[in-house]
């Protein structure tokens, strides 16, 4: 692009480009940058709304409108980009007032421009929700609700991207706008509940995204067990206690999730909405108590002894035959073989498959302790 009309797109100066054009001619108007941007996108980029305004008001401008850059994105998607409402709001007016004609009869020329996707799909919402531009995303959703189902290459929804960026006012929006079934997809199979933006309020209007899982099976109740955030786990349990049995690929329910990292009070909480989630068992067989024990958390072991209708978990054995105790040893969780040892209840002669007690594998892994050390002498 000629520099003299690169500074005057960039610096906003019609007086300017009107001479270089009559000096040099029409074809400077349609000269690109590298990355392929028009007169206008350079102008869009540095929000010179005035200047776009003649410049759609010449007979070549409205043109360039539609035209795209390496990326194929428009002149829209960088004003939404750069979150220029003026710009934004200047587009959408010149293109509502356009009519094009086709084949298959007359076709909508500003909701062809809104929705018009770059090389990844990318429509000018997703890049409004990108800048975290609340303004210029609140008049594209409310001028083509439809844009709210548009997903890009990477399987990002506004939806998902409004809940990833922060951005609660406008995922209220979306979800407020109409009651159509609106995309709330996000890659690796992860929906805008996974982004970690829940709210309840929300999920009275899109309850149906509590259950959906990601690619490894978890659902959004998964992660807020793994961190522990008792609050949403209520909130989540009050609208669909069902996504307490959930289980991931490796047949693990929330409930399991919380016992590995130790997380009492979302037990207690999973546990008095659906008690009987307590039976749900792994791939392997193994309970709540056992995931606790391998992860190695003392509290969980305590709150299950200490807890009446919790006593059947003392003494299950999983598809190894392995006892609590057994782990409890296998992973050489000494202060959880203490405890449990002295509990009248537990079994201290059960055998796994391979015929031991926990006493003979704590046994065997003394004396191969004792021969590492022999040897490193």
């Amino acid at each position: 692009m000629n520099l003299k009309v690169y500074k005057a797109a960039k610096l906003g100066d019609f007086d300017s480009l009107e001479a270089i054009i009559s000096g040099n001619g029409e074809d400077l108007f349609h000269q690109t940058t590298p990355k392929e941007n028009n007169i206008i996108h350079v102008a869009a980029q540095y929000k010179q709304v005035n200047f776009i305004r003649q410049i759609l008001q010449c007979s070549s401008g409205p043109s360039l409108l539609w035209q795209g850059n390496y990326r194929g994105d428009t002149p829209l998607h960088l004003a939404a980009k750069a979150g220029s409402w003026e710009a934004v709001q200047l587009f959408i007016s010149l293109a509502r007032s356009l009519h094009w004609v086709v084949e298959n009869g007359q076709v909508d020329a500003c909701k062809e421009l809104l929705r018009k996707p770059n090389l990844h799909k990318d429509t000018v919402l997703h890049y409004a929700l990108r800048g975290g531009h609340h303004s210029v995303a609140k008049l594209l959703i409310e001028e083509d609700p439809q844009l709210c189902n548009i997903t890009n290459v990477a399987d990002e929804s506004p939806l998902y991207l409004a809940a990833h960026r922060g951005l609660p006012l406008v995922t209220e929006l979306i979800l407020g706008v109409s009651p159509l079934p609106f995309s709330h997809k996000g890659p690796k199979g992860m929906t805008a509940l996974h982004a970690t933006i829940y709210r309840p309020e929300t999920n009275k209007k899109r309850p149906e995204v509590i259950r959906e899982a990601d690619d490894i099976g978890w659902t959004p109740l998964h992660y807020y067990a793994l961190f522990g955030d008792v609050n949403e786990v209520q909130a989540l349990l009050k609208y669909d206690t069902f996504v307490a049995y959930d289980l991931d690929k490796d047949g693990q329910s929330s409930l399991h999730i919380a016992a590995f990292r130790g997380h009492v009070n979302v037990i207690d909480e999973l546990l008095r909405s659906c008690p009987d989630t307590c039976d749900i068992m792994t791939t392997k067989g193994q309970t709540a108590l056992h995931v606790a024990i391998i992860g190695g958390q003392v509290n969980v072991v305590k709150y299950t002894l200490g807890t009446p209708n919790l006593e059947d978990l003392i003494n299950e054995q999983d598809t190894d035959g392995n006892t609590a105790l057994h782990l409890a040893a296998l992973h050489k969780q000494y202060k959880i073989i203490y405890i449990l040892a002295r509990d009248k209840r537990v079994d201290r002669l059960a055998t796994n498959k391979d015929h031991l007690t926990a006493l003979d594998i704590f046994g065997l892994m003394r004396r191969k302790h004792s021969l590492k050390n022999d040897r490193l002498k």
